[in-house]
């Protein structure tokens, strides 16, 4: 059943839905790859056996394992450890908000559950307002509204998928534990995720123009089906083919850093113009 929303394009209540890859794909997505390899026991050197001497391995130092601060002491670490994931020069203005792995869990259970997060992520929304063009009585998104989340896409494009995905496993604990505050057993967050990475990419990509119905204070879409969507699927939607492209394929290439199978994943349908 589908979940029922308004289409609100307004700053506050579109845009954010970035922050579901910045802060919550990447500020809790950082261990598997790094960490992996840091706390891995090196494997000892074999014993060689001669005739009257025993040769005993090379002692090889284990680098200790990487203390995590307490969950409600975390942000300084995970700011400093996502910074790391992009060098575009806005992106620091995405880790202004609190208690950044709590933020993360509640926006990643958010949209596994089809709910719009962008009032959690009021700190990435857009400074231009949201434009409509054509006839007033059944306007569409007019292409500035779209373009208003270019620099989003561009960040959300430039993390390292490699990294971010390195990030969630050193981070898990604390994800975990954020996690179970909300009243969830342990263990299951993953696939909590896995559905938030689904419903964003199974996200249409809007290539043709549709009219919207406006309201007092929202616009619905007038055609069915895409009414029909997620609510944060339609907020995704409306930041424009061009920029949900980008966002996906960063999306996909986390996914896969995660060890989901690409063949696993959804492909989005393109929604194109009526050649007649």
């Amino acid at each position: 059943m589908a979940i029922a929303s308004s289409f609100r394009p307004g700053g506050q209540y579109f845009g954010p839905l970035l922050g579901v890859v910045a802060v919550a794909l990447v500020a809790g997505l950082v261990s598997y790859v790094v960490v992996g390899r840091q706390d891995a026991t090196p494997a000892a050197e074999p014993v060689v056996d001669a005739p009257t001497v025993s040769t005993a391995p090379t002692p090889v130092e284990t680098p200790p394992p990487v203390a995590l601060p307490a969950l409600g002491d975390s942000d300084d670490l995970v700011r400093d450890l996502v910074s790391a994931l992009t060098p575009h020069s806005a992106f620091a203005a995405w880790l202004i908000p609190d208690d950044l792995v709590r933020l993360f869990v509640v926006v990643v259970e958010n949209v596994a559950d089809g709910h719009n997060p962008a009032a959690r992520l009021t700190p990435l929304r857009p400074t231009q307002r949201f434009q409509t063009s054509g006839d007033p009585s059944q306007p569409a998104i007019a292409p500035a509204s779209h373009a208003r989340y270019n620099t989003h896409a561009e960040i959300v494009a430039s993390i390292d998928p490699v990294g971010a995905a390195a990030l969630y496993h050193r981070l898990y604990p604390l994800i975990t534990e954020a996690y179970t505050e909300l009243g969830h057993p342990e263990g299951t967050f993953d696939a909590t995720l896995r559905r938030a990475l689904e419903h964003l990419l199974e996200t249409p990509i809007l290539e043709r123009t549709e009219t919207l119905l406006p309201r007092a204070t929202f616009f619905e879409f007038t055609d069915s089906e895409l009414e029909d969507l997620l609510p944060a699927q339609k907020q995704f939607m409306g930041m424009g083919p061009r920029n949900v492209r980008a966002v996906q394929a960063s999306v996909r290439d986390i996914a896969r850093e995660l060890g989901l199978a690409p063949a696993s994943l959804p492909i989005p349908t393109v929604l194109r113009e009526d050649p007649r």
